[in-house]
């Protein structure tokens, strides 16, 4: 390790679609840190097994320049679409936390293995693949508590766009408790409504959800309007916390303006504006 200090259609459809909005709110970031994984201590990135091409697995993060050791911050974690890329995609990490102060990071996708007979050709992540995730996951988030200890977990998020808004679904109907007990909020961005499971039991029943869908028309768009509406209906009348919205004039996309508000839902600033 290096550290430098339900609906399988519509999974095919949103997959096929992926699309990385990057922009620049202002925010003041140190240096990217890049947190390195060799082979041997983690399974095969998703971006891997589905390209062909070698990688090692990174977990990058920045801290704000103001960072102080002796101050606690929220953590703020990306979990990209698609295959992942093997370090996902810490532009996305830090549009969304939209100039506060906090630490941002992103890490790439794991699957079991990739079945090109399935659909999407393998890559979309599903309940099977849960085992292998949380213990991807469990080592690469320890080795950034390691790096950063002070984090406010009663103030951290993940925000998962398409293939990583499953991730962050399974691991949540998965109960896991390693990433229940370090993280709060969890933005799901059109995608892993359909994974949703069991969020009334505890511990997901005390955390906050939102779930973004896009409006603009495509192959499977009206079950992921109607899925979504139905998990936020369905989970508020056992009095979860979980919130459904809709993106006007957004397709499969994460926009500035949803990287925006994702922020400003995260850490209650001001109002959600879809404008």
């Amino acid at each position: 390790m290096k550290t430098p200090t339900a609906i399988t259609i519509t999974c095919v459809a949103i997959l096929s679609l992926c699309t990385y909005a990057e922009a620049s709110w202002g925010t003041t970031w140190g240096a990217i840190q890049s947190i390195e994984f060799a082979s041997d201590e983690l399974p095969q990135n998703l971006y891997s097994q589905f390209t062909g091409e070698a990688a090692n697995s990174v977990l990058q993060y920045c801290l704000p320049t103001s960072y102080s050791s002796s101050k606690d911050y929220p953590l703020v974690v990306y979990v990209p679409g698609f295959h992942g890329h093997p370090g996902g995609n810490i532009g996305n990490a830090k549009d969304i936390a939209n100039g506060q102060e906090c630490v941002v990071a992103s890490l790439p996708l794991f699957k079991a293995d990739v079945d090109r007979s399935e659909a999407g050709k393998g890559v979309i992540v599903s309940f099977a693949d849960y085992p292998v995730l949380s213990g991807a996951y469990r080592v690469m988030f320890e080795a950034l508590f390691k790096a950063v200890p002070n984090i406010d977990r009663s103030k951290s998020a993940m925000v998962g766009f398409s293939n990583g808004a499953i991730t962050i679904a399974v691991l949540l109907s998965s109960h896991d408790r390693y990433i229940l007990e370090r993280f709060h909020s969890f933005c799901l961005v059109d995608q892993g409504m359909f994974h949703l499971t069991d969020l009334y039991k505890s511990p997901t029943r005390d955390r906050r959800f939102l779930i973004l869908v896009g409006d603009k028309e495509d192959f499977g768009r009206d079950l992921k309007l109607r899925g979504a509406r139905l998990a936020e209906e369905s989970y508020q009348l056992l009095g979860i916390s979980i919130e459904s919205r809709v993106l006007e004039n957004t397709g499969h996309e994460l926009t500035a303006a949803c990287k925006r508000d994702i922020g400003a839902w995260v850490f209650k600033s001001v109002p959600y504006d879809n404008g």
